[in-house]
């Protein structure tokens, strides 16, 4: 009697608590680690890694992806659940009224009685060939599949959370060259006017300055358009409301620049360790193992069951010893036809692990090829922005001497200020391509999943 207590309690209580886990969805904290978040402290701008932060610990996609994950930890405990006993109690009171019946020259009265039992049925299927296992196993790679999913959502966010804010900076900066622009033209198109009216430009030349102070304007409202559009969207990334997204603090676009070291070659080590590579090995695994249960469904299943409890015709007699009472059972259960399912069952399962195969391998080059292809824009690009340093500076020493010309009255107010628009259009070009610059160093750090 004291060790089916023992036994109940043990399922009813002890089992829970052994299933229950309080911990829920990862942590920003530990999200931050995984994506190398201090790397970005190579970049010299006060505001860039802490939209990251705020990106990773607030956005609803990054939340989205930690709950799906979440949601594969609890699928782990739901199949462990099939490798233990189910226990039910199910306390039965009955109303029992017998018919009349006569044997021969024997009549039976009609018998009313109540009846009370209060039984335990307990079942486990017996895992002798490990299917409930290997399906507890298969859940597993599920939910590993899933953290790695849930890290390369995380590496995607912050680098584009990071290529956004180096574009609106950027844009902060061409619209003051731009704007520079329009008053430049605006005073050619006054100075034309002026000639024109002294006999010394004709109205083609007005029309034609008029028409390119206007382009200059249209030019400037797009700009302006396409950084408020850059706004909504970074706010949205770290969950503020689209409608202030001018209060945005950020930085100074020539004050941003990186200082860290960009390696000439990346080990193989680093590439398998790619989230998107490590998730696509995980569900090849997975698919594996599915292969395996497919197989053990073939195998016959072996159900124990059994119950225990009390059962008795008065209620005052209901916990006395000798009406307790006892089943135990064993049996095999073996499929012998199911209309071919078992075995289309397998070979769908086979054909799974082979598409999931050319994924990986596919991935596998996808891998090399991103990285090799941010090492070329780092080259490439990083060239492109030094020889448009160089024009700069060259352009810049030579608009130092007009200024002097024009100061001597050799050359005119009016050349000067359209080579000024020249060396203007060139410092543009200079940040344009040094923003790109800037963004190839993040795809990289996409490429190889955070691990620079």
């Amino acid at each position: 009697m004291v060790e089916i207590k023992r036994i109940f309690l043990i399922f009813i209580f002890i089992l829970p608590l052994l299933f229950s886990n309080t911990a829920f969805a990862s942590s920003p904290e530990s999200r931050l680690i995984m994506i190398n978040i201090n790397w970005w402290d190579n970049f010299t701008d006060p505001y860039l890694k802490d939209y990251i932060c705020r990106a990773i610990s607030k956005n609803h996609e990054v939340k989205k992806a930690a709950l799906r994950t979440e949601e594969h930890r609890q699928a782990i405990k739901l199949t462990m659940a099939n490798e233990f006993p189910s226990v039910m109690l199910s306390p039965t009171f009955a109303r029992i009224k017998s018919a009349r019946n006569q044997f021969f020259d024997i009549e039976t009265p009609t018998l009313r009685t109540n009846l009370y039992a209060i039984p335990l049925f307990a079942k486990y299927e017996a895992d002798i060939f490990l299917k409930n296992h290997d399906k507890t196993k298969s859940a597993k790679k599920e939910f590993e599949a899933a953290e790695y999913e849930e890290k390369a959502a995380d590496i995607t966010i912050a680098t584009d959370t990071a290529a956004l804010y180096v574009n609106i900076i950027k844009l902060d900066k061409i619209i003051l060259i731009q704007e520079k622009v329009n008053n430049i033209r605006a005073k050619i198109w006054e100075l034309t006017k002026e000639r024109y009216k002294a006999g010394l430009a004709s109205v083609y030349d007005v029309t034609y300055t008029d028409r390119l102070h206007t382009q200059s304007q249209i030019e400037l409202n797009d700009l302006k358009r396409q950084r408020s559009l850059y706004l909504h969207e970074l706010a949205v990334y770290i969950d503020e409301c689209p409608g202030a997204c001018e209060e945005l603090e950020r930085g100074k676009f020539e004050n941003l620049e990186y200082k860290g070291s960009i390696p000439e070659c990346i080990s193989s080590d680093i590439v398998v360790m790619r989230p998107d590579l490590m998730k696509a090995e995980a569900d090849l695994q997975k698919a594996k193992i599915d292969i395996r249960i497919a197989r053990k469904e073939f195998l016959p299943t072996i159900p124990i069951i059994g119950s225990t409890g009390y059962n008795a015709l008065l209620l005052k007699n209901l916990f006395d010893w000798e009406n307790i009472f006892g089943l135990v059972g064993v049996a095999a259960m073996q499929k012998l036809f199911t209309g071919g399912q078992l075995s289309t069952n397998l070979k769908r399962k086979k054909i799974l692990y082979e598409q999931l195969f050319e994924a990986y391998k596919q991935a596998d080059l996808t891998a090399v090829q991103e990285i090799n292809d941010a090492m070329c824009m780092i080259k490439y690009d990083t060239i492109k922005d030094n020889d448009n340093m160089k024009k700069v500076r060259l352009e810049t020493s030579n608009f130092n001497i007009i200024k002097e010309r024009q100061k001597a009255g050799i050359t005119s107010y009016l050349e000067m200020i359209q080579f000024q628009e020249t060396l203007l259009s060139l410092e543009r070009e200079k940040d344009i391509s040094k923003a790109q610059r800037l963004i190839d160093y993040m795809t990289l750090y996409k490429a190889v999943g955070a691990k620079l």
